[in-house]
């Protein structure tokens, strides 16, 4: 793993524990199989917006998506590793962990005047 990566993760863990969060769920990966950082960004999504695509390559990836402040849900569309396309609501705030395949899109869903504020750090797998 680069610098970026090895920068990237101790950030996002102090994000993560400095925010008290109401969900969090991750998906086993082996770090072994992250090829390299590809981006750390943050957000924010209102309701009524378009879906925030994130990524859409049809390449292998890793996403950490972090919620920090919402008065909306979280909608997730996501193609799982397997090819699966999915949906995953969050409520509120939280901590998700994606391995995807090439399609990872955010959208706030909720009352008018309503949003959420995230962060995401993008790591490419190895095929």
């Amino acid at each position: 793993m680069g610098r970026r990566v090895r920068a990237a993760f101790p950030a996002l863990l102090l994000l993560t524990a400095v925010i008290p969060l109401r969900q969090t769920s991750a998906q086993e990966v082996d770090f072994g199989k992250i090829d390299k950082f590809e981006s750390l960004v943050t957000g924010t999504l209102r309701v009524g917006d378009p879906a925030k695509t994130i990524v859409d390559d049809g390449q292998r990836h890793f996403v950490i998506l972090t919620i920090w402040d919402a008065d909306a849900d979280t909608k997730i569309y996501w193609t799982s590793t397997n090819g699966d396309v999915r949906t995953t609501v969050m409520p509120g705030r939280g901590v998700q962990t994606f391995q995807i395949a090439g399609q990872f899109k955010l959208e706030a869903v909720g009352g008018p005047s309503h949003e959420i504020k995230y962060g995401y750090v993008v790591l490419g797998l190895k095929k």
